[in-house]
This record gives structure tokens, C-alpha cells and sequence, in this order.
């Protein structure tokens, strides 16, 4: 009797578990994807566009003299092709933005530990980028490098 009902349990499992397997390979059921996801996978992903910036070029002075020069190349990241043209129309805002924000921000971040944090620069210069552009038509401000150069 134990025997007969262990085999039965065990061939209910069995059938379920082939039962969901369909289920999920079909995707029926609880595992249909929902209408956003459908939506998503249906449109096509648009690929971020770059648009390169001018070196930036900060001086970094002690009294009256140049001690170092910090050159800093960026590139703004968007999507689409309207936000690009825009921020091409743009650019030279952008860019004159950012030589304002680091010309004061720069010298700051130096005189605090000697080293530049890179992270704290993008983070800056997003937040300029936000206020000049408008939110959202520029996804990152990304820092390709940074070299420093000391005068003698």
C-alpha cells in the first residue's frame, strides 16, 4: 500500500515537472513574458553616441606664477540622433561651462589630497553638463584621461 502510493506521488511529480519544463520552454503560462518586456525585446536598442570634446587645459597657480597644467580630454555620451545634433549646436557652451566649473574646482581638489579624483570631476562636470544642456540629453561625461604637466 505505502509502495502503490509512493509510486503515484512520484509519477505526479514527474508529470509536473515535464508539465513546467513545457510551460517555460514555450513560454505559456506564468513564464509568457509580460507586455513591457515584449516591447522591449522588439525595439530596437539604440547604441549611445559619443561626441568628443577639446582638451581642457586648467592651469594650477601658486601666488602669481603657473606651477602645473592639468589637461583633461572628455567626451559627452547620448542617445539618438536629435540629442546629438543638439549637443553639437551646443558644444562651445559645453565646453566653456566646464573650463569655468574646473578652473575653480580643480585647483580645490589638488590642494586637498594632490592627486585628482577622476570620479569626482565627472560627477562635477555631469551636473554642469544637466544644467547647460537639460536633464537627460546627456547620459555620462566621460574623462578619456588626464595628464598633468609641472612647470620649471
Amino acid at each position: 500500500m505505502v509502495r502503490t502510493i509512493a509510486i503515484a506521488v512520484a509519477i505526479i511529480l514527474m508529470i509536473a515537472g515535464g508539465a513546467v519544463g513545457i510551460m517555460k520552454q514555450l513560454e505559456w503560462g506564468p513564464f509568457a513574458p509580460h507586455a513591457e518586456q515584449e516591447a522591449a525585446l522588439g525595439a530596437p536598442v539604440e547604441q549611445p553616441r559619443f561626441i568628443d570634446m577639446d582638451p581642457l587645459v586648467i592651469p594650477i597657480f601658486t601666488e602669481d606664477r603657473v606651477v602645473a597644467a592639468i589637461q583633461i580630454q572628455l567626451k559627452l555620451e547620448t542617445l539618438g540622433a536629435a540629442n546629438e545634433a543638439h549637443l553639437n549646436n551646443i558644444k562651445p557652451r559645453i565646453s566653456d561651462a566646464f573650463l569655468r566649473e574646473l578652473y575653480a574646482f580643480v585647483p580645490r581638489l589638488v590642494q586637498k589630497g594632490g592627486q585628482l579624483d577622476v570620479l569626482a570631476i565627472k560627477r562635477r562636470l555631469q551636473m554642469v553638463a544637466d544644467n547647460v544642456a537639460g536633464p537627460g540629453r546627456i547620459n555620462g561625461v566621460l574623462v578619456q584621461s588626464v595628464s598633468d604637466t609641472v612647470q620649471r
